[in-house]
């Protein structure tokens, strides 16, 4: 669902996986999230990266800020919260919220 109230925010959240974190498991996890983010009102695009130094980017497109902040808030009472909490490394993650000037497809 697109909401167009106030600019766009890109929500962008690096982290690497805990050593020993099996890779293929992380994605099912992975999965299981873009099941719940497609139904938050205000998503607009996703895209989820791995770097050659082990550093993962997940980028998250959404219609405004109060969208960003109330799939945030939910986050945690999902199903596979616990999952991705055990997989993360919490020392590397950091999370920002952006506001988007220009997008191009």
């Amino acid at each position: 669902m697109t909401i167009n109230t106030g600019p766009q925010v890109a929500e962008i959240v690096t982290f690497t996986l805990k050593d020993g974190t099996d890779q293929s498991a992380f994605l099912a996890t992975l999965r299981a999230t873009q099941s719940w983010v497609d139904g938050m009102p205000g998503f607009l695009g996703r895209q989820v990266t791995r770097g050659a130094d082990g550093r993962w980017t997940d980028n998250i497109l959404w219609a405004n800020a109060a969208c960003a902040k109330a799939a945030q808030d939910s986050f945690g009472r999902q199903t596979f919260a616990p999952d991705m909490g055990e997989a993360l490394n919490h020392e590397t993650l950091e999370m920002r919220h952006e506001t988007v000037f220009m997008a191009a497809p």
